[in-house]
Protein backbone atom coordinates (compact mmCIF):
# COMPACT_ATOMS: atom_id res chain seq x y z
CA UNK A 1 0.00 0.00 0.00
CA UNK A 2 1.27 3.54 -1.01
CA UNK A 3 2.06 5.27 1.79
CA UNK A 4 0.03 8.88 2.03
CA UNK A 5 2.77 11.80 2.44
CA UNK A 6 2.82 13.76 5.41
CA UNK A 7 4.17 17.39 6.38
CA UNK A 8 4.29 18.49 9.58
CA UNK A 9 4.03 21.72 10.55
CA UNK A 10 5.09 22.29 14.36
CA UNK A 11 6.80 19.52 16.12
CA UNK A 12 6.81 21.39 19.51
CA UNK A 13 4.05 20.83 21.92
CA UNK A 14 1.03 18.42 20.63
CA UNK A 15 3.09 18.39 17.95
CA UNK A 16 5.25 16.19 19.25
CA UNK A 17 2.80 13.69 19.42
CA UNK A 18 1.92 13.42 15.94
CA UNK A 19 5.81 12.97 15.21
CA UNK A 20 5.90 9.79 17.78
CA UNK A 21 2.71 8.39 16.55
CA UNK A 22 3.80 8.94 12.12
CA UNK A 23 7.41 7.35 13.27
CA UNK A 24 6.89 4.99 15.75
CA UNK A 25 3.08 4.43 15.99
CA UNK A 26 0.71 2.91 13.76
CA UNK A 27 0.30 5.47 11.84
CA UNK A 28 3.68 4.95 10.33
CA UNK A 29 2.43 1.98 8.42
CA UNK A 30 -0.04 4.42 6.39
CA UNK A 31 1.88 7.46 5.81
CA UNK A 32 5.25 8.77 5.38
CA UNK A 33 6.21 12.34 6.74
CA UNK A 34 8.26 14.12 3.86
CA UNK A 35 9.28 17.09 5.67
CA UNK A 36 8.68 19.43 9.21
CA UNK A 37 8.26 22.88 9.31
CA UNK A 38 9.43 24.30 12.93
CA UNK A 39 12.56 26.95 12.96
CA UNK A 40 12.34 25.79 16.72
CA UNK A 41 12.71 21.79 15.78
CA UNK A 42 15.71 20.86 17.29
CA UNK A 43 14.03 21.82 20.95
CA UNK A 44 11.11 19.44 20.58
CA UNK A 45 11.08 16.47 21.97
CA UNK A 46 10.83 14.45 19.67
CA UNK A 47 13.86 16.04 17.60
CA UNK A 48 15.87 13.06 17.95
CA UNK A 49 12.97 10.72 15.96
CA UNK A 50 13.29 13.27 13.37
CA UNK A 51 17.63 13.39 13.14
CA UNK A 52 17.64 9.19 13.13
CA UNK A 53 14.67 9.26 10.14
CA UNK A 54 16.54 11.79 8.43
CA UNK A 55 13.65 14.03 7.96
CA UNK A 56 14.42 17.23 6.67
CA UNK A 57 13.23 20.21 8.37
CA UNK A 58 12.81 23.94 7.07
CA UNK A 59 11.75 27.56 8.94
CA UNK A 60 8.89 28.34 6.56
CA UNK A 61 6.03 26.52 4.47
CA UNK A 62 7.61 28.59 1.55
CA UNK A 63 10.35 26.85 1.76
CA UNK A 64 8.82 23.20 1.76
CA UNK A 65 6.59 23.75 -1.18
CA UNK A 66 9.45 24.97 -3.18
CA UNK A 67 11.11 21.82 -3.34
CA UNK A 68 8.47 19.31 -2.33
CA UNK A 69 5.14 18.59 -2.20
CA UNK A 70 2.78 16.57 0.29
CA UNK A 71 -0.80 15.02 0.62
CA UNK A 72 -1.51 15.81 3.94
CA UNK A 73 -0.33 19.03 6.04
CA UNK A 74 -0.91 18.89 10.11
CA UNK A 75 -0.72 21.59 11.50
CA UNK A 76 -0.13 22.20 15.15
CA UNK A 77 1.87 25.25 15.56
CA UNK A 78 1.03 28.41 17.82
CA UNK A 79 -2.69 30.39 16.76
CA UNK A 80 -1.04 33.31 15.79
CA UNK A 81 -0.01 31.02 12.40
CA UNK A 82 -3.16 29.12 11.75
CA UNK A 83 -4.18 31.27 9.08
CA UNK A 84 -1.55 31.74 6.96
CA UNK A 85 0.03 28.28 7.28
CA UNK A 86 -3.36 26.68 6.56
CA UNK A 87 -4.09 29.06 3.37
CA UNK A 88 -0.08 28.25 1.82
CA UNK A 89 -1.09 24.52 2.49
CA UNK A 90 -3.96 24.41 0.67
CA UNK A 91 -3.11 26.53 -2.07
CA UNK A 92 -0.39 24.29 -2.56
CA UNK A 93 -2.37 21.31 -2.64
CA UNK A 94 -2.25 19.12 0.24
CA UNK A 95 -5.22 18.68 2.75
CA UNK A 96 -5.06 19.81 6.03
CA UNK A 97 -5.62 18.94 9.81
CA UNK A 98 -5.32 21.91 11.21
CA UNK A 99 -5.16 21.98 15.53
CA UNK A 100 -7.87 23.40 17.18
CA UNK A 101 -8.87 26.54 17.56
CA UNK A 102 -9.43 26.78 13.88
CA UNK A 103 -8.26 30.29 14.47
CA UNK A 104 -8.12 33.89 16.50
CA UNK A 105 -10.64 35.85 14.59
CA UNK A 106 -13.61 34.92 12.60
CA UNK A 107 -12.09 36.61 9.44
CA UNK A 108 -9.15 34.34 9.77
CA UNK A 109 -11.23 31.33 9.72
CA UNK A 110 -13.42 32.27 6.55
CA UNK A 111 -9.99 32.85 5.27
CA UNK A 112 -9.00 29.37 5.64
CA UNK A 113 -12.03 27.90 4.42
CA UNK A 114 -11.95 30.07 1.01
CA UNK A 115 -8.68 28.91 0.33
CA UNK A 116 -9.81 25.35 1.24
CA UNK A 117 -12.69 26.06 -1.23
CA UNK A 118 -11.02 27.45 -4.10
CA UNK A 119 -8.22 24.99 -3.84
CA UNK A 120 -10.82 22.04 -3.80
CA UNK A 121 -9.00 20.01 -0.55
CA UNK A 122 -10.07 18.73 2.19
CA UNK A 123 -9.81 20.72 5.97
CA UNK A 124 -10.22 18.65 9.29
CA UNK A 125 -9.84 20.82 12.42
CA UNK A 126 -8.59 18.54 15.70
CA UNK A 127 -11.10 18.63 18.31
CA UNK A 128 -10.24 15.64 19.01
CA UNK A 129 -14.26 14.34 20.54
CA UNK A 130 -15.03 14.69 17.71
CA UNK A 131 -13.25 11.70 16.57
CA UNK A 132 -13.92 9.87 19.34
CA UNK A 133 -15.28 6.49 17.98
CA UNK A 134 -17.48 5.88 21.72
CA UNK A 135 -18.44 10.06 21.02
CA UNK A 136 -19.24 9.34 17.18
CA UNK A 137 -21.56 6.47 18.55
CA UNK A 138 -23.40 8.67 20.97
CA UNK A 139 -23.64 11.77 18.46
CA UNK A 140 -24.91 8.75 15.86
CA UNK A 141 -27.85 8.52 18.61
CA UNK A 142 -28.52 12.00 18.68
CA UNK A 143 -28.59 12.73 15.21
CA UNK A 144 -31.02 9.86 14.89
CA UNK A 145 -33.59 11.88 17.70
CA UNK A 146 -33.55 8.50 19.85
CA UNK A 147 -32.98 11.21 23.07
CA UNK A 148 -35.36 13.78 21.47
CA UNK A 149 -34.26 17.66 21.35
CA UNK A 150 -31.71 18.98 23.07
CA UNK A 151 -32.68 21.53 26.40
CA UNK A 152 -29.85 22.03 28.36
CA UNK A 153 -26.56 21.46 28.46
CA UNK A 154 -23.49 22.29 31.07
CA UNK A 155 -19.80 21.67 30.98
CA UNK A 156 -17.05 22.53 33.38
CA UNK A 157 -13.39 21.93 33.60
CA UNK A 158 -11.21 23.11 36.31
CA UNK A 159 -7.55 22.76 35.32
CA UNK A 160 -4.46 24.42 37.59
CA UNK A 161 -2.18 25.60 35.62
CA UNK A 162 1.30 27.82 37.12
CA UNK A 163 3.21 30.55 35.86
CA UNK A 164 5.60 27.91 33.87
CA UNK A 165 2.01 27.36 31.56
CA UNK A 166 1.91 30.95 30.54
CA UNK A 167 5.72 31.27 30.24
CA UNK A 168 6.26 27.87 27.60
CA UNK A 169 7.22 28.15 24.22
CA UNK A 170 7.24 31.38 22.28
CA UNK A 171 5.52 32.81 25.23
CA UNK A 172 2.13 33.48 23.09
CA UNK A 173 0.10 31.66 26.11
CA UNK A 174 -2.51 34.04 27.68
CA UNK A 175 -1.90 37.02 25.00
CA UNK A 176 -4.40 39.01 22.79
CA UNK A 177 -1.30 39.63 20.34
CA UNK A 178 1.69 38.87 19.22
CA UNK A 179 4.99 41.47 19.10
CA UNK A 180 3.56 41.77 15.10
CA UNK A 181 0.13 42.71 15.73
CA UNK A 182 -0.90 39.53 14.82
CA UNK A 183 -3.97 38.43 17.30
CA UNK A 184 -4.33 34.93 19.17
CA UNK A 185 -6.55 36.23 22.05
CA UNK A 186 -5.28 32.68 23.77
CA UNK A 187 -7.83 32.12 27.24
CA UNK A 188 -9.10 29.34 29.04
CA UNK A 189 -11.90 28.57 27.13
CA UNK A 190 -10.31 29.26 23.20
CA UNK A 191 -7.12 26.69 23.96
CA UNK A 192 -6.88 24.95 26.51
CA UNK A 193 -10.64 24.10 27.47
CA UNK A 194 -11.91 24.69 24.15
CA UNK A 195 -12.93 20.80 23.56
CA UNK A 196 -15.43 20.97 26.26
CA UNK A 197 -17.24 24.36 25.05
CA UNK A 198 -17.04 23.09 21.12
CA UNK A 199 -18.88 19.52 22.41
CA UNK A 200 -21.72 21.39 23.36
CA UNK A 201 -21.63 23.25 19.99
CA UNK A 202 -21.09 19.97 17.93
CA UNK A 203 -23.00 17.11 19.56
CA UNK A 204 -26.72 18.38 19.09
CA UNK A 205 -28.16 18.27 15.30
CA UNK A 206 -28.41 15.82 12.55
CA UNK A 207 -24.89 16.59 10.79
CA UNK A 208 -20.46 17.42 11.83
CA UNK A 209 -21.59 21.50 10.61
CA UNK A 210 -22.35 22.31 14.91
CA UNK A 211 -25.11 25.08 16.29
CA UNK A 212 -23.65 28.57 16.79
CA UNK A 213 -24.04 29.81 20.62
CA UNK A 214 -26.37 32.69 20.70
CA UNK A 215 -27.97 35.96 23.24
CA UNK A 216 -23.63 35.12 25.13
CA UNK A 217 -23.79 36.82 28.27
CA UNK A 218 -20.19 35.82 29.80
CA UNK A 219 -18.30 36.51 33.14
CA UNK A 220 -14.52 36.63 32.83
CA UNK A 221 -11.62 36.96 35.32
CA UNK A 222 -8.09 36.67 35.87
CA UNK A 223 -6.02 36.13 38.71
CA UNK A 224 -2.58 35.37 36.67
CA UNK A 225 -0.45 38.22 35.04
CA UNK A 226 -1.81 37.59 31.71
CA UNK A 227 -3.51 40.06 29.05
CA UNK A 228 -6.55 37.91 28.56
CA UNK A 229 -8.51 35.95 31.48
CA UNK A 230 -8.25 32.26 32.76
CA UNK A 231 -11.67 31.93 34.34
CA UNK A 232 -14.77 32.24 32.74
CA UNK A 233 -18.58 31.12 33.54
CA UNK A 234 -20.25 31.90 30.53
CA UNK A 235 -24.27 30.81 28.83
CA UNK A 236 -26.63 31.34 25.91
CA UNK A 237 -28.58 29.39 23.48
CA UNK A 238 -27.72 27.12 20.54
CA UNK A 239 -29.63 27.83 17.43
CA UNK A 240 -32.15 25.06 17.97
CA UNK A 241 -32.99 27.34 21.36
CA UNK A 242 -31.32 24.75 23.70
CA UNK A 243 -28.79 26.64 27.13
CA UNK A 244 -26.09 26.55 27.26
CA UNK A 245 -23.84 26.64 30.33
CA UNK A 246 -20.12 26.55 30.77
CA UNK A 247 -17.84 27.08 33.01
CA UNK A 248 -13.37 26.79 33.36
CA UNK A 249 -10.74 28.11 35.41
CA UNK A 250 -7.05 27.69 36.01
CA UNK A 251 -7.43 29.50 39.07
CA UNK A 252 -9.35 27.56 41.19
CA UNK A 253 -6.40 26.04 43.21
CA UNK A 254 -4.72 22.33 43.33
CA UNK A 255 -7.90 20.69 45.80
CA UNK A 256 -10.42 22.05 42.65
CA UNK A 257 -8.58 19.74 40.00
CA UNK A 258 -11.99 18.79 38.14
CA UNK A 259 -11.56 17.01 34.99
CA UNK A 260 -14.23 17.79 32.20
CA UNK A 261 -17.28 16.83 32.83
CA UNK A 262 -20.60 17.44 31.17
CA UNK A 263 -24.17 16.58 31.78
CA UNK A 264 -26.36 17.61 28.46
CA UNK A 265 -29.99 17.15 29.37
CA UNK A 266 -32.29 16.44 26.69
CA UNK A 267 -36.45 15.59 26.43
CA UNK A 268 -35.86 11.89 26.63
CA UNK A 269 -32.72 11.36 28.35
CA UNK A 270 -29.83 12.89 30.77
CA UNK A 271 -26.01 12.27 29.03
CA UNK A 272 -23.08 12.09 31.22
CA UNK A 273 -19.60 12.35 31.42
CA UNK A 274 -17.96 12.07 34.46
CA UNK A 275 -19.35 13.61 37.61
CA UNK A 276 -18.08 16.24 40.23
CA UNK A 277 -15.07 15.55 42.55
CA UNK A 278 -14.05 12.35 39.73
CA UNK A 279 -12.16 11.63 36.56
CA UNK A 280 -14.68 11.03 33.91
CA UNK A 281 -13.92 8.33 31.23
CA UNK A 282 -17.66 6.81 30.49
CA UNK A 283 -20.49 8.34 28.45
CA UNK A 284 -23.58 7.18 29.65
CA UNK A 285 -27.21 8.21 28.94
CA UNK A 286 -30.05 7.96 32.09
CA UNK A 287 -33.78 8.12 32.13
CA UNK A 288 -34.21 10.01 36.16
CA UNK A 289 -31.98 7.48 38.56
CA UNK A 290 -31.60 4.59 35.49
CA UNK A 291 -29.02 3.61 33.18
CA UNK A 292 -30.35 3.25 29.94
CA UNK A 293 -27.32 2.81 27.90
CA UNK A 294 -23.23 3.23 28.92
CA UNK A 295 -21.41 3.72 25.72
CA UNK A 296 -18.04 3.20 27.23
CA UNK A 297 -15.03 5.05 28.12
CA UNK A 298 -14.31 8.04 25.62
CA UNK A 299 -10.74 9.20 25.69
CA UNK A 300 -9.48 13.06 24.77
CA UNK A 301 -5.88 11.87 24.89
CA UNK A 302 -5.23 10.06 21.41
CA UNK A 303 -4.63 10.87 18.12
CA UNK A 304 -7.10 8.81 16.81
CA UNK A 305 -8.23 11.80 14.42
CA UNK A 306 -5.03 11.02 12.29
CA UNK A 307 -5.99 8.07 11.40
CA UNK A 308 -9.66 9.37 10.70
CA UNK A 309 -8.41 12.27 8.65
CA UNK A 310 -6.24 9.58 6.66
CA UNK A 311 -8.56 7.60 5.50
CA UNK A 312 -10.90 10.38 4.66
CA UNK A 313 -8.53 12.13 2.07
CA UNK A 314 -8.31 8.20 0.56
CA UNK A 315 -11.56 8.62 -0.04
CA UNK A 316 -13.06 6.82 3.17
CA UNK A 317 -15.01 7.39 5.86
CA UNK A 318 -16.90 10.92 6.75
CA UNK A 319 -15.14 14.18 8.33
CA UNK A 320 -16.22 14.24 11.65
CA UNK A 321 -15.09 17.90 12.20
CA UNK A 322 -15.16 20.45 9.44
CA UNK A 323 -13.88 23.73 9.42
CA UNK A 324 -18.03 24.86 9.35
CA UNK A 325 -18.23 23.06 13.03
CA UNK A 326 -14.51 24.79 14.39
CA UNK A 327 -15.79 27.99 12.84
CA UNK A 328 -19.02 28.07 15.09
CA UNK A 329 -16.16 28.02 18.46
CA UNK A 330 -14.44 31.04 16.60
CA UNK A 331 -17.42 32.41 16.64
CA UNK A 332 -18.49 32.22 20.04
CA UNK A 333 -14.92 33.17 21.17
CA UNK A 334 -15.22 36.81 19.02
CA UNK A 335 -18.95 36.62 21.05
CA UNK A 336 -17.32 36.38 24.44
CA UNK A 337 -14.53 38.82 23.56
CA UNK A 338 -17.34 41.38 22.83
CA UNK A 339 -19.24 40.40 25.69
CA UNK A 340 -15.76 40.39 28.40
CA UNK A 341 -13.60 43.52 26.30
CA UNK A 342 -11.61 43.74 29.43
CA UNK A 343 -10.64 41.06 32.09
CA UNK A 344 -10.76 42.42 35.40
CA UNK A 345 -8.42 40.98 38.00
CA UNK A 346 -9.60 39.22 41.17
CA UNK A 347 -9.26 41.51 44.24
CA UNK A 348 -5.25 40.92 45.12
CA UNK A 349 -6.45 39.73 49.05
CA UNK A 350 -8.88 36.93 47.50
CA UNK A 351 -5.29 35.60 45.49
CA UNK A 352 -2.26 33.56 46.84
CA UNK A 353 0.48 31.91 45.07
CA UNK A 354 2.20 28.56 45.89
CA UNK A 355 4.85 26.75 43.33
CA UNK A 356 3.59 28.83 41.17
CA UNK A 357 0.10 28.34 40.89
CA UNK A 358 -2.23 31.01 41.61
CA UNK A 359 -5.35 30.22 43.77
CA UNK A 360 -8.46 32.34 44.02
CA UNK A 361 -10.24 31.74 47.60
CA UNK A 362 -13.50 30.80 47.39
CA UNK A 363 -13.73 30.36 43.85
CA UNK A 364 -13.26 26.44 43.15
CA UNK A 365 -16.43 26.08 45.46
CA UNK A 366 -18.41 28.80 44.08
CA UNK A 367 -17.82 27.30 40.66
CA UNK A 368 -18.98 24.38 41.82
CA UNK A 369 -21.75 24.99 43.43
CA UNK A 370 -22.74 26.95 40.18
CA UNK A 371 -22.14 23.35 37.79
CA UNK A 372 -25.19 22.08 39.99
CA UNK A 373 -27.14 24.61 39.68
CA UNK A 374 -26.74 25.68 36.02
CA UNK A 375 -26.62 29.28 37.88
CA UNK A 376 -25.07 32.41 36.51
CA UNK A 377 -23.75 34.38 38.76
CA UNK A 378 -23.80 38.37 39.37
CA UNK A 379 -19.94 38.11 39.96
CA UNK A 380 -17.06 35.29 41.06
Amino acid sequence: MERTKVLLVGVGGFGAGYVRELLEGAAGQRAQVVGVVDPYAKQSPAYPLLERAGTPIHETVEAFYAQGEAELAVIATPIQFHEHQACFCLRAGSHVLLEKPMAATVEQAKAILAARDASGRKLAVGFQWCYDRTMLRLKADVAAGLYGAPLDLKAMALWPRDRAYYRRGLGWAGKRLDASGAPIYDNVVSNATAHYLFNMLWLPGADFWGQGLENLRALCYRANEIETFDTVVMEGRNEAGARLWYAASHAAGRDYNQNPVFEYRFEEACLRFGALGETGERLTAWKGDRLVKDYGPSSLNDLTKLGVVLDHVAGRGPLPCPGEAALKHVEAMEALRLACPEAPFFPPERVEEADGFKRVEGLGAKLVELYRQEAFPESL
